[in-house]
């Protein structure tokens, strides 16, 4: 299975954004590599702290398009609640041999694509859009 590495063109020019990019894309790596290696933690607890990090992630994210007033956050809130079913419905199954594959699988191809495709349109929308000295000054949660 290929490693996801940060790449600068995953950059949404929001800087908490990105770093909240950044290191889903280190625990995504961490997971990558375990499940190469067949490693000693319990697939589950590996798969656990990815999936905690990417909710909070989402949350922090939702609440940033929906306080700037992006106009497609339903469409991209949608997305969101679609990977969250999907990891779900993976996790229901754990018991399974393949789990650490299927969900690593799963979660690296989702967030790789999810950050280069649906982040980069908010990102071209903001920067489309006049902001304020106030703006560039606030954390994105803020926004």
């Amino acid at each position: 299975m290929q490693q996801i590495k940060w790449r600068e063109e995953y950059s949404v020019g929001i800087p908490e954004i990105d770093a909240q990019h950044r290191r889903l894309i280190e625990l995504l790596g961490a997971l990558v590599k375990f499940a190469g290696s067949g490693g000693v933690v319990d697939p589950r607890t590996a798969v656990a702290e990815v999936k905690r990090y990417a909710e909070q992630h989402l949350e922090d994210e939702e609440l940033m398009l929906s306080i700037r007033g992006y106009p497609d956050y339903a469409a991209h809130r949608a997305e969101h609640d679609a990977y969250r079913r999907r990891a779900a419905t993976i996790e229901a199954q754990s018991g399974r041999r393949d789990f650490s594959a299927r969900m690593t699988a799963f979660l690296t191809e989702w967030w790789s694509n999810h950050i280069l495709n649906t982040d980069q349109e908010y990102a071209r929308y903001f920067r489309s859009q006049p902001s304020t000295e106030a703006d560039r000054d606030r954390p994105p949660a803020e926004l």
